[in-house]
């Protein structure tokens, strides 16, 4: 029926690897129960917007043939934190695989299986109709075709991300909106010592900002870890950047549009 209101639903999908290197190099315990609310707020802000599931993407430790004792140690504390996600509502992990190979004298831990997990879940729901918008958190190029395949199903795409330089630039350029971490107003655990993120406050400020100018991304690199994150998404220990908005309209192939927001508040009977 013409005009009537649908229920407009999103699915988020955070490789863990990329995440976490962020989370190292700005020394931050994330509250993952606030995480989800962070980062649909922007869009909540617009229009109303349920979310399907979050999706996590990661890797368990690499444990030798006969494990050491600090192997042992770093796959307790990643069983606890599996356990800390499911236990989450509307959280869903997906494991991959860490591999150990060796470049010269130096040993590389590399993430199998992640990129393709996220791939498939992107594409999947989107050509089955059950999101109308997917938020990705990542930094790497191998996302690219997924991305466009997700859009070619009608589904618009907000990129989060680190500082320009961990991000592909063809995924900046994809994205129907990019927001970069504000660590001064990211998730963390009160353990931390400062004050919880206020989502309220987080969304008036977003409203009042403009569309930023395009940024100037690089791509993304990849880093090595026995924690499971070898995706780093960039070895940049800068500032992260003030956020703002995007405007991929490099990426518009098929001539003038209205803007994503408005086109999901028309669905949603809004306008």
């Amino acid at each position: 029926m013409i005009g009537a209101e649908v229920d407009l639903r999103a699915a988020i999908f955070i490789d863990g690897g990329y995440l976490q290197t962020q989370l190292k190099i700005h020394n931050v315990d994330a509250d993952y129960a606030e995480l989800a609310d962070f980062f649909l707020s922007p869009l909540r802000a617009s229009f109303p917007l349920d979310l399907l599931r979050c999706y996590y993407y990661y890797c368990a430790p690499y444990m030798s043939p006969e494990p050491t004792e600090d192997e042992l140690k770093r796959m307790e504390t990643h069983k606890k934190f599996v356990q800390a996600i499911q236990s989450l509502g509307r959280w869903a992990i997906r494991l991959g695989k860490l591999q150990k190979r060796w470049e010269g004298q130096r040993e590389v831990y590399e993430q199998k299986r992640v990129d393709v997990l996220l791939s498939v879940d992107l594409v999947r729901h989107a050509a089955a109709g059950h999101i109308q918008h997917a938020i990705l958190v990542a930094g790497d190029s191998d996302f690219v075709p997924a991305v466009e395949a997700a859009k070619e199903h009608g589904v618009t795409l907000t990129l989060w991300c680190g500082h320009y330089n961990t991000v592909n630039n063809d995924l900046i350029a994809l994205a129907d909106e990019v927001y970069t971490f504000d660590w001064n107003e990211f998730p963390r655990t009160a353990t931390e010592g400062g004050a919880q993120t206020d989502p309220q406050r987080y969304k008036r400020r977003r409203r009042r900002g403009g569309r930023g100018r395009r940024p100037t991304g690089g791509d993304s690199s990849e880093s090595s870890s026995q924690d499971g994150g070898a995706r780093a998404g960039g070895r940049s220990q800068g500032s992260p950047g003030v956020p703002g908005r995007v405007a991929a309209q490099a990426a518009q192939k098929d001539g003038p549009k209205t803007g994503w927001r408005d086109r999901l508040r028309r669905m949603a009977g809004l306008k």
